[in-house]
């Protein structure tokens, strides 16, 4: 009668293992899946904003640049930081420039975004502001950003004005469009030559 009481127990103690496992794995599982639906734009297995972009910037009259961005997911990182960051590359003659991205969707959908682009010298040259961009849902990105002017010096210059009589502002800081489409890893590392 001993041995069956204690083969009893050990059953009992078995199943209760497998239960509290099983309520573990359902609450990642809850978790995980919130993630996702909270924030379709980065769910994995079908196409989404975080990922690889490649594209053309005109940053003026004969000087067009290659761009590359990667995109990854932070949403839950438990930081409190941005949903999005990654890393971007503009490719130019002489003038190449790694940026580190950063920044949020502004809509559920991710179709609408708001990211920040860090360098991480301040060479003379004209480099990307915030992108304010849109997501088609698919394979393409498009971006709207003012370009930044940094002097020999290391200062940022720029200079809006008002006229009051009319109400029209000016502004020395060069606006872009463009649009980047899906790309690859492969696309990403050897943009620029590298």
């Amino acid at each position: 009668m001993a041995v069956g009481q204690r083969s009893q127990r050990r059953l009992k103690s078995g199943w209760r293992l497998v239960l509290v496992c099983g309520v573990i794995m359902a609450g990642f599982g809850l978790i995980y899946g919130s993630h996702w639906l909270l924030n379709p734009w980065a769910m994995p297995g079908r196409p989404g904003l975080v990922g690889y972009w490649q594209g053309e910037v005109t940053y003026g009259a004969g000087d067009t640049r290659t761009m590359v961005l990667r995109l990854t997911d932070q949403v839950g990182s438990g930081d409190g930081g941005p949903e999005i960051d990654g890393s971007a590359k503009v490719c130019a003659a002489g003038q190449d420039a790694t940026y580190e991205i950063y920044g949020d969707t502004l809509n559920y959908r991710g179709t609408r975004y708001l990211l920040h682009a860090r360098r991480a010298d301040n060479a003379a040259g004209l480099y990307l502001g915030p992108l304010d961009g849109e997501w088609d849902g698919g394979d393409g990105l498009t971006i709207s950003t003012a370009l930044i002017r940094v002097d020999p010096d290391g200062v940022v210059r720029s200079t809006t004005s008002t006229d009051t009589r009319t109400g029209t502002t000016t502004s020395d800081t060069v606006t872009v469009c463009f649009e980047l489409r899906r790309a690859s890893a492969a696309d990403f590392d050897t943009a620029c030559g590298a």
